[in-house]
Formats: C-alpha cells, structure tokens, sequence
C-alpha cells in the first residue's frame, strides 16, 4: 500500500463529521484545507493545501461595496516529508472510532511484495525487507518508503492592508467555492464587545466535533468582533500524518470565517512530529511580534493583548522565549489593550491526577513576570477536564494573579482524565471531566462574562466508542469509575470575570501559608481576609501555597450567585439587550434552577458594567 496523492486519503473508520475532499473545481484534485489566521496589524493569513505543484498560491478578495475587479495576493508554497509513526490509539483510541485498522497498518509495514529480493543481485533479500504480524508501535523504518509520508502543497498567502469590521470574501487558486471574514480590530480600546471562542486538545471524535460546532453558534453575531484560542493539542496526529489532513477539512467550517490562533502542544511535537506539521501548516504572527520562531508569539486585537508560549522550548532567564516575553509585556499599552491573555498548553495549576507538575519549572521561571505584567487569564490545555481556578500567584489566591482556565476538555480520542485529586484545593473554583468549549465576551477595560458549556461526556458504552453526546451527561470512564469532581454534574460554568482597573498597581505583601483545604464559597477559619479593594500578594520565597483569603473588590461576581448548577435542569437561554454603551446582543446559557435571588445579584452586577440582561425562559435545542 503506497500513499500517493495523500490529500485525498481518508481513514477508513474516519467519523462521519470529517468531510470528503474538495471536489468544487475546474479540474480536481482541488484546493482544501482552507484556514485563516490573523497577521500583522491589517493582515489576514490564508493558508490552503493543493495535491498539484502547478496550483497558484493566490487568493483573490473582495467586498460587497467593491466595484472594481477583485485584489489578488499571492504567497509561498511548500512540502514537506516525514517519516511515520505509529501510535497504540490510532488503532484502539480510548474514545471516538478507530482512525487506522491493523490490517492498513500492517499493508504499510510489509514490504513482501517488491522487498523480497535485491533486484539484479544474487545476494539475497532487500535489507528494506519485513514481513511483520503484528503491528509494530512506534517510529517506522526509514528502510521502508511506504512508512514516508508526503505532504500536499501548503500555500500560504497574506491579504494586506484590510479595514476592521469590514467583510471580504475571497477564493483560493484551485477552488470554486467562496468564503468570507470580517476583519478584526487591531489594538482597539474601545472595541466592545469582543468575544473569544477558547478551547484545546481537539481531535477528531464526534465530541470533538459538538465543541466545533458549538464554537460556531456561539460565534454567531461577533463577525469582526471575535476569534477562536486554541491551546495546544490540535489534530492528534501523533505522527500518523494523513491525520492533519482529515483535520484541516474537520475544521474548514470554522477555521475557513474565523481566524483560529494557537500555540503548539505535546501532540505537536512528540511522536516523531517534532513541530513540522504544525509550523508549515499553522503560521502563527511571531516575526510580526519580534519573535524568531513560530512557537512564541503576540497580537494585538480588540481590546486584548494576546500571547502565546511553547511548553516544550527552553524558559529560563536569559533563553530566547523568556526575553522574547520581557520585551513582549513592556511594550503592552493598556490604553489600547486593557486586557491580556497568555495561551500555552501545559497548566502551571491543575488538580487532576493527570499531568501533575509537569510545567513546573516553567512556572517558576515566568510567573514573576505575568504577575509583575498584570496578565489577566492564562489559558492551557493538556489535562482531558475542565478546571477553572481562582486568581493565583505561587498557589495563591490574589488579586494580583491571573485567573487560568484548563480547557483540555476539547474531545480527543484519549478520552477524559480521571480521578481528581482530593482534597480539592481552595485555589480551585470549578472542575468536571467533561468536554465543550467556552466563551469569553469581554465588555468593558475591567468586566468579562465567561461561558463554559458542556457538549458530552465520556462514558463506558462500547456501541458508541465511548462517547456520550447528551449534554445533561456525567463521564463514566471505563477504567477510573465515575467523575468525583464536586462539579461532575454540572454542565454550565458561567460569571462575571472582573479585572482590577490598574492591573500594575504594585501588590502589598501578603504571606499565604494556608494548606490546600477543600474548596467552599467561603473562606475557611482563620483563613487571611481584606475587606479593602487593594490587590494582595504572595510571599515570594518561590513555593507553592494555598490560601483562602477573601479577594478584595469582588473579583468573581457568579451569574449564579456563587452556587453550582446540577445538570437536570433544562438549559436556557439568556438574552442580554442592546445598549447604547457599545455592549451589544450576546447570549449566555444557563440552568433552569436559577432562583429570583440569583437573577437580582446578577442584575445588580449587569447594572455595574453596562450590560442590562433580560432573563427569559425559552427553551434551547442542543
């Protein structure tokens, strides 16, 4: 079996949700894999796949007010080859359906049929010769050419100079049909609302697909005011390569309207994968933010500043990306950008049993600087659950730290991450090995509403791969039992988060010697409390502690008044009207045990940002 002409190969077990090549052109193979990427400031990367050399790197682009013959850029092309790898859960995933069969595996592993002699010597087999049994895990033979993998043609093409809000549309070369974007703002201050669609650790199971599709809904109406974030983990691959390429048509729908940012994850770059895929197919803005490599990078847009790190480069003081991130931060104006983010994969804090303390030493090396900085939420992924944690500096809870999201949770074949640790500690607000996306719309320099939404669960059903799609769920892992996270029933995670209006103010000292407690609404006796609206701090003798300590200011202010929804509740949809403020139509779901008293709180909260919320009680298909 030779792969020829890989960018038509379909798995055979593939999901019904991967589509089919292109076939919308003058002359297929056509143009796919069509995806888009923010740029400098005004700039828009297109990137698209072509099994024909011949095919142009050239996009055409218009708008609807345009009279005049469309603008076309052009750009570079590229190929790459490498040799594959052979993963255990290609074949058994712990969840979603088999991408490969050990039958297609082992036609690639046996080189019988043309290895069985040297040709025109006396002496004997090929040395490429295998006639293997069984499927051999691991990096392939470079002896056998079968086990090479060729990529398509990667183009990739920059469109200069775009107005924000503005609408294009625009075709690649090789490809009938027409897509379009709305043009984010660069640094924009007064850009309200801007909203972030975050997730992490896709894949490509059918939950994989529920967290897209949801991005989706949740995305509509934000045209021009709104991008996608993900941390990390994008195709599981794992060096089995014809899998970017089924990933590359499973994200279109998305990736081809919504300029989707990422950072590269462990499945990016172990398993023989080591960046190549990611790095020609996923051009993220490093030389446009004084980076030297595709792993670091920054860009302004909206009313955020965003960055993104590598887990797996060097982080220590004097190494490239730790000087890359100083001179990044110093030159943030929070005029223009109130608000800064720090996406990478590996969490700094997690209260799974998986991935414990993995990134530890990165967070030692950086969190001086994001604290001193004032970053406001740091998103990771690698841990398969969802956990939200509480403003944090060295474990703990601060004012002065970011909030950081675990947003691991977005479906991949190795299912879900259990059991949580227990006692849950204090610095943890919410957790539950489920799977969705979340939603950030930030409304104002200080306020941001923030949405998680569950999608499905994974569940020891076999007939479904495991897989449960209902979104009321609780995961059931076939191995580690029932989820023991307080939150497992939970299938909304939704407040306010409010960010103090001088983020450099320097923080008083404050010692946190608290022990990690299990987690409560309120703080524990004895625990440090303010009731000042100063920022705190941390020791700094570099070490992990917990402490409950009350944050003054209100840093979270729940929809939910602080209470945690059960799933058995139909899920609503809540409808925030328009205001002349700027603060526009968005749309928030919540649980139907939302009591009178939670509904004024939030109001009252609503009332404080600009945002005034009408509750209905309409009920929501899934």
């Amino acid at each position: 079996m030779r792969f020829l002409g890989l960018l038509f190969f379909t798995v055979c077990h593939a999901a019904s949700h991967i589509p089919e090549p292109n076939t919308l052109c003058e002359a297929p193979p056509c143009s796919e894999q069509v995806h888009l990427q923010l740029g400098g400031p005004g700039e828009m990367v297109v990137v698209y796949v072509t099994a024909n050399a011949n095919t142009s790197s050239e996009v055409k682009y218009w708008t609807a007010s345009s009279s005049s013959a469309p603008s076309v850029a052009t750009g570079t092309a590229q190929a790459y080859s490498q040799l594959m790898w052979v993963e255990y859960a290609l074949i058994n995933p712990s969840m979603g359906k088999p991408e490969a069969t050990e039958e297609e595996i082992l036609d690639l592993q046996n080189t019988t049929s043309w290895a069985y002699r040297a040709p025109f010597s006396p002496y004997g087999r090929s040395a490429s010769y295998e006639n293997p049994t069984s499927v051999s895990y691991g990096l392939g033979s470079y002896k056998n050419p079968q086990m090479a993998y060729t990529s398509p043609v990667v183009h990739t093409v920059t469109l200069t100079g775009l107005a924000a809000f503005t609408t294009y549309t625009y075709s690649v070369a090789g490809d009938r049909r027409n897509f379009s974007f709305t043009m984010p703002p660069d640094a924009d201050g007064t850009a309200y609302p801007f909203t972030l669609g975050l997730t992490a650790d896709l894949g490509q199971t059918d939950i994989a697909a529920r967290t897209v599709a949801r991005l989706r809904e949740a995305l509509l109406g934000t045209e021009g005011s709104s991008i996608v974030l993900l941390s990390g983990d994008l195709a599981y691959a794992d060096g089995y390569f014809p899998l970017w390429d089924t990933w590359g048509r499973f994200m279109e729908g998305l990736a081809s309207n919504t300029p989707v940012m990422t950072v590269g994850g462990n499945h990016e770059y172990g398993s023989g994968e080591a960046w190549v895929s990611y790095n020609a197919r996923y051009p993220m803005p490093h030389a446009q933010s004084n980076s030297v490599s595709n792993l670091w990078w920054s860009r302004d847009v909206g009313p955020v500043h965003v960055i993104g790190l590598c887990s797996y480069a060097e982080t220590s003081p004097g190494s490239l990306q730790y000087r890359w991130l100083a001179a990044d931060l110093a030159r943030v104006d929070r005029a223009v950008t109130p608000w800064v983010i720090v996406m990478m994969h590996a969490p700094w804090y997690n209260s799974n049993s998986g991935h414990r303390a993995e990134a530890e030493l990165m967070r030692r090396d950086m969190e001086p600087l994001l604290v001193s900085n004032g970053v406001d939420i740091v998103l990771n992924g690698h841990v398969h659950a969802y956990e939200r944690m509480k403003p944090l500096y060295k474990g703990c809870v601060t004012a002065c730290g970011p909030v950081y999201l675990n947003l691991g949770n977005g479906g991949n074949r190795e299912g879900a991450y259990l059991p949580w640790l227990e006692p849950q500690p204090f610095f943890s607000a919410f957790r539950a090995s489920t799977f969705g996306p979340a939603v950030l719309t930030i409304s104002n320099a200080t306020h941001a509403f923030y949405n998680f939404t569950r999608v499905g669960c994974q569940s020891t059903d076999a007939s479904s791969y495991f897989e449960n799609l209902d979104p009321l769920c609780t995961t059931f892992h076939p191995r580690d039992g029932a989820d023991n996270a307080r939150n497992a029933s939970a299938g909304l995670d939704a407040l306010w988060i409010v960010r103090p209006s001088n983020r450099l103010a320097p923080c008083p000292e404050l010692t946190c010697s608290q022990p990690a407690v299990p987690a409560t609404d309120t703080a524990p006796t004895g625990a440090p409390t303010s009731t000042s609206d100063s920022p705190k701090s941390c020791d700094d003798d570099g070490e992990s502690k917990y402490s409950a300590g009350a944050l003054g200011g209100s840093i979270f202010a729940s929809l939910v008044g602080g209470a945690v929804l059960g799933a058995a509740g139909v899920l609503l949809w809540q409808r925030c009207s328009h205001r002349s403020d700027g603060v526009s139509d968005k749309h928030v779901r919540m649980e139907d045990k939302l009591d009178e008293r939670s509904v004024a709180e939030n109001k009252e909260e609503a009332g404080r940002v600009g945002v005034g919320c009408k509750h209905t009680r309409t009920h929501v298909e899934l």
